[in-house]
């Protein structure tokens, strides 16, 4: 077996790409903002602006145009119109104007304080940095909001792009968003990691050609719902060594 070097050369080095919600950053904050806002607009929203936020944020998800076939809207549009319609299921005739202003309102409180995930910290994407050859983006979300996301949370001087869907127009898992994150960072698909939460995500990785790292965190997940070959993090420091073992090995493999 190759040696593996603690200070790999530039050229040997993997180019990463991470996935933003839930693997960088927190989205679960959005939920408990929505319902508060839900709740101190509407006079009975306090009995259900909990459940309303929840199902919001599953069916936004749920509700993006992943297919190829369907046409492209924006996160916004999306998450207005699936807002819009939760209302009026409880008696709410909201139009989607008035949705979309109470989303906005939402969405910028959130970005404002907008938490990291669990074991992700400045300091280790500067690790992450060192080991890497680039570090990238790759995120279903609208560009200016990505964007104030990323300047909010501090995270804009630590990666080398940010690719969204709205630039693409299309969603992860489509190929083609994959394909346009490494021309950016002019990174081959075998020297290319995508980091994620989401085993959906990872199918499009996989399809380009990339490695793929699921971030697991919760225990009594399944290896069987990610393509083959797929490295299981259970901490975001465990990627360290991955990279580590990329230079020697020229793969990426369990730490």
């Amino acid at each position: 077996m190759s040696k593996i070097t603690e200070t790999p050369k530039p050229s040997e080095k993997p180019f990463v790409f991470f996935d933003l919600g839930e693997t960088i950053v927190d989205l679960k904050d959005t939920i408990r903002v929505l319902a508060r806002l839900v709740a101190d607009q509407y006079p009975t929203g306090a009995l259900w602006a909990s459940d309303l936020a929840k199902s919001w944020f599953l069916e936004l998800a749920r509700s993006l145009p992943r297919k190829e076939t369907e046409p492209f809207e924006t996160q916004e549009q999306v998450g207005t119109r699936v807002l819009t319609r939760l209302l009026r299921d409880r008696g709410i005739p909201a139009e989607a104007v008035e949705a979309g202003r109470l989303l906005r309102r939402a969405w910028d409180e959130w970005q404002a304080h907008a938490r990291l995930c669990e074991g992700v910290t400045k300091e280790w994407l500067v690790e992450i940095r060192r080991l890497s050859a680039g570090i990238a983006a790759v995120t279903d979300g609208d560009r200016e909001d990505v964007g104030r996301l990323m300047e909010e949370t501090g995270l804009e001087p630590y990666f080398d792009f940010v690719t969204t869907s709205e630039e693409v127009r299309a969603y992860k898992p489509n190929p083609k968003v994959y394909q346009a994150a490494m021309d950016r960072m002019n990174a081959p698909a075998h020297r290319s990691l995508f980091v994620s939460d989401s085993p959906l995500d990872l199918v499009g990785a996989a399809a380009v050609g990339m490695g793929c790292a699921w971030l697991s965190r919760v225990a009594g997940e399944e290896q069987e719902a990610v393509p083959r070959g797929t490295v299981r993090l259970r901490r975001p420091s465990d990627l360290n060594r991955v990279l580590l073992q990329f230079v020697g090995l020229r793969r990426f493999v369990q730490p």
